[in-house]
């Protein structure tokens, strides 16, 4: 039973509020006055506040030849990366191509592909180029997602497209010369499921001096990126450092920035390199986002934590020599 849900043990029904994501196993037998028993079993699917569901979860999966027979590619749709280092889609065929059936053709919002690290293996074993591709007959792809580079456990990728068969092609498999690919999950999200709340919008926000009087933290959650280039965070500062309190330690399962060219301004003021980070006590932070190499005017990153503060660090705040940070905003998803 999904934390936060208990079922009564004479009426059957089930009370209270899902508390975590998760995916579970669930039988539910009965049984009548005379003694008669019978039981049934499915797949009981929490997704985040607000979020889609994972479209591709426990869909019919295809793959190059797997390292082992337990790391085939169903394992990259069960929903889970806590199963050991076997519970991922694992190859080193060439091509290394994994492919999901979603059962018909659907829209889709975005992917997230949990690599190596989120398994709990090396970082040195993330993917590091990668293609995403969607079809509505198994044969002609096309490509919506190119990904180069990357060093990350867990990638977001937003999309608007639609497709029957969603298919990774892994080019680059690792950081190094280890040539097997290693994809614990390879998730597909299509629109709607309602809208999200932004815990930090309008909430009390502090940071590093700002370019401009018109320019402080406040700007970056006020929920506007259209209110021109005064719309946002902005600053020269060494540290560049923006920081929201949420009012409570809030679980956390998504962060959305929207840079320089999200609001209007030149791509060149995109902030390349950033972390994001979280406190109970806004002394104390841990990163669960570490980013690096970023050109893009917005930024989706999944995660799976909790705090009370929220933190933007700023590194290389631009894609040249400027050196300022400008955030438009700063958006915490649950």
């Amino acid at each position: 039973m999904p934390a936060g849900l208990s079922i009564g043990s004479t009426t059957g029904r089930i009370t209270g509020t899902a508390t975590t994501a998760v995916t579970s196993s669930v039988t539910v037998t009965a049984t009548n006055t005379t003694g008669d028993t019978g039981s049934t079993s499915f797949t009981w699917t929490v997704s985040p506040s607000g979020g889609s569901p994972n479209l591709a979860l426990n869909k019919p999966a295809t793959g190059s030849t797997p390292c082992n027979a337990n790391e085939g590619p169903a394992k990259a749709f069960n929903g889970s990366v806590s199963g050991g280092n076997s519970d991922k889609w694992c190859s080193s065929a060439t091509p290394r191509i994994l492919t999901v059936d979603l059962g018909s053709t659907m829209a889709i919002s975005s992917f997230t592909v949990r690599h190596a690290q989120a398994g709990g293996e090396s970082a040195t074993f993330n993917t590091r180029d990668f293609d995403l591709q969607v079809s509505n007959d198994g044969t002609t792809f096309t490509t919506v997602v190119q990904a180069r580079g990357n060093t990350a456990a867990v990638t977001n990728h937003s999309a608007s497209t639609s497709g029957r068969f969603v298919r990774l092609n892994v080019l680059t498999p690792t950081q190094g010369t280890d040539n097997h690919a290693r994809i614990y999950e390879l998730e597909v999200y299509g629109p709607g499921g309602g809208t999200p709340t932004n815990l930090a919008l309008n909430r009390p926000a502090t940071g590093s001096t700002p370019c401009a009087s018109t320019e402080g933290p406040e700007k970056a959650f006020n929920g506007s990126v259209s209110g021109g280039n005064s719309d946002k965070w902005c600053s020269g500062d060494p540290t560049r450092i923006l920081t929201v309190d949420l009012g409570s330690s809030m679980a956390i399962h998504t962060f959305t920035v929207r840079h320089a060219q999200a609001g209007g301004e030149d791509p060149s003021f995109n902030t390349r390199d950033f972390d994001i980070q979280v406190s109970n006590d806004g002394v104390t932070f841990t990163t669960p986002v570490q980013v690096r190499g970023n050109t893009a005017a917005v930024t989706n990153h999944s995660v799976s934590t909790s705090g009370r503060y929220v933190r933007l660090n700023a590194l290389t705040p631009d894609q040249g020599t400027d050196g300022h940070a400008r955030i438009y905003e700063l958006e915490v998803y649950a």
